[in-house]
């Protein structure tokens, strides 16, 4: 085309490095530009324009030629189709054409070489045209691509936030690249914390040395893997958790591994809450049957002793009968502790009003949390934060016991002094009571033994039975009872009851006693010594006394004969 560069020039050698320079530094553009349409038809432009700058500061072509071939490659760039493209191609080189003749340019300009522009415009028209639309296919085929890969992508981020478990990916380093919200709450780690953090950090160093070594062992050999083990979060919290992981390999051959921890916190509780409960409940049965043995050995030695101690005339001889009195009151005391564990009381509850009995408690044992502490120069403070909530369902004497028994501990557990903190709210449909100290707290050793009976960490004296009472109390109201405690930190029991449905309670009046009437008394038990004692205790009374040794026995009896007053075992064949 044309004469050509006739002399070395510095413009064409500038323009030469100046474009050189372009595709340098498109070379460090991402390459995610390069699919965006504005971006492409910028550098179309800026090509096009060099191209055409180029040309003409080397050739010598009239300047009407850059001007249509610039306009036809806009054309061009702008046709939608290829049967588009070549009529845009044949219309523009047609009046091109026309105007070349128009200027008087013939066949015989040949040797200048302008009749060869009509064929090179249209050329580049169909080049243009076709490296435009190819480009816009192939850009329409990268974004579809893209969209359904964002797609799947978020099908499947959809997947793994929506499941139960916590989800993370680990790298070949063992770090953490990828997790799911529930990996979060499960680690109370930020998400920015959690990105490129190791395994071990994760557990806490809490036996993750071994899992680690398990974990890459199995997977190398394509083995499942399932461990249980805990895991540490931020704040020094614990969660048992039950990990399964895979390993899967990218077409790159990074290799990746995806861990799946299951939360199993809350069943290892509960199922230590079923094995303490049918432990406690196997306990109560046998406390039961020890009990009632107990129960009427002991009515048996206190009878005769009060018999005796009515006759007996010498001082010393009453001291000694009052003496084993009082043992005997002693141990019966102890047997009614273990009656109350087996729940062996009455099943009916009535509607209580929860703050009244805990203010009730509250004055009960405030010789010993106050005044007796005082006098040690300990300061102990009480603090209620009672809501208004509901009747809760139970009797009130037996939870002002409980109550009674929770404040016993808690100031025995703060032998410096401390606080005492009683709090009511509801929680759905039951009534909770928080009673929480800042003792010394429970060791972790014994956390399991604390309902048990005559278990006990206090200095020799005590039954040990305050908590397993309370527990078969609250058990025997469908309620439950647990605690929380750290040692050094205190510890916080947590009652709830279920809402009252019943009566209110009232206190039955007793009808007086009229002295010196006789009565005939019918006395059914199937233990003979303690027949004989009543027997022996009411005719010093000179009551009329019949026995029956069952309760078959004890019916007939009474169908035959009238009676005053009937005394009975409750449990007999």
């Amino acid at each position: 085309f044309g004469q050509g560069i006739r002399s070395p020039q510095f413009s064409p050698s500038l323009l030469i490095v100046l474009y050189l320079l372009s595709n340098l530094i498109a070379s460090f553009i991402p390459a995610s530009y390069f699919i965006k349409v504005p971006f492409f038809y910028v550098v179309l432009f800026f090509d096009t324009f060099m191209v055409s700058l180029g040309i003409y500061i080397t050739s010598q072509f009239q300047t009407d030629f850059y001007l249509v071939y610039v306009l036809i490659i806009i054309f061009a760039s702008l046709s939608r189709s290829f049967r588009l493209l070549v009529l845009n191609g044949l219309v523009i080189c047609g009046i091109y054409g026309w105007l070349l003749w128009q200027k008087g340019l013939t066949i015989l300009s040949l040797d200048e070489g302008v009749l060869l522009r009509i064929p090179f415009i249209f050329i580049m028209n169909l080049f243009y045209g076709i490296l435009v639309q190819s480009y816009e296919t192939r850009t329409k085929r990268i974004k579809t691509e893209l969209k359904e890969v964002e797609e799947s992508e978020e099908r499947y981020r959809q997947i793994v936030e929506g499941t139960h478990d916590s989800v993370a990916i680990l790298d070949e380093k063992n770090q953490i690249r990828f997790f799911n919200r529930r990996f979060v709450d499960l680690t109370h780690y930020s998400p920015e914390e959690l990105i490129g953090m190791d395994l071990i950090t994760v557990m806490g160093g809490f036996a993750a040395e071994g899992i680690k070594k398990d974990l890459l062992q199995k997977l190398d050999l394509k083995q499942p893997l399932i461990h249980e083990t805990e895991v540490v979060q931020k704040g020094g919290g614990k969660r048992k958790v039950e990990i399964s992981a895979s390993r899967f390999f990218l077409p790159t051959g990074k290799t990746y591994s995806i861990l799946y921890l299951k939360d199993t916190t809350e069943k290892h509780q509960m199922e230590e809450r079923l094995i303490q409960s049918e432990k406690l409940r196997a306990l109560g049965e046998l406390a039961s049957g020890i009990a009632h043995d107990f129960n009427n050995a002991l009515a048996v030695i206190l009878g005769y002793t009060q018999v005796l101690l009515s006759k007996a005339k010498e001082e010393k001889s009453i001291e000694a009968l009052k003496t084993i009195e009082r043992v005997t009151k002693d141990a019966a005391q102890t047997v009614r502790r273990l009656q109350n564990f087996a729940g062996r009381r009455s099943q009916e509850v009535f509607q209580v009003d929860i703050n009244a009995t805990i203010k009730d408690a509250v004055e009960i044992t405030k010789p010993k949390w106050k005044d007796e502490a005082q006098r040690k120069g300990i300061s102990n403070e009480m603090v209620l934060n009672l809501e208004e909530i509901p009747f809760a369902g139970c009797v009130a004497s037996e939870l002002r016991e409980v109550i009674t028994n929770m404040i016993f501990n808690a100031v025995d557990a703060m032998p410096e002094g401390g606080r005492i903190e009683i709090r009511t709210f509801r929680n759905k449909s039951k009534v909770s009571i928080q009673i929480k100290d800042t003792g010394a707290g429970i060791p972790e050793e014994v956390k399991e033994k604390v309902f048990e009976p005559f278990f006990t960490t206090k200095p020799f004296g005590n039954a040990g039975l305050g908590l397993s009472v309370s527990y078969g109390i609250i058990k025997r109201f469908q309620g439950e009872i647990d605690f929380e405690s750290q040692a050094g930190r205190g510890t916080t029991f947590t009652i709830s009851l279920p809402e009252g449905t019943g009566k209110k309670e009232e206190v039955d009046a007793f009808p007086a006693t009229r002295e010196g009437r006789k009565g005939r008394i019918l006395v059914i038990d199937d233990e003979a010594p303690v027949r004989d004692v009543l027997r022996t205790i009411l005719s010093e009374a000179n009551h009329r006394v019949t026995v029956a040794g069952n309760g078959e026995e004890g019916l007939r009896l009474f169908k035959e004969d009238h009676f005053d007053v009937v005394l009975t075992d409750l449990g007999m064949p």
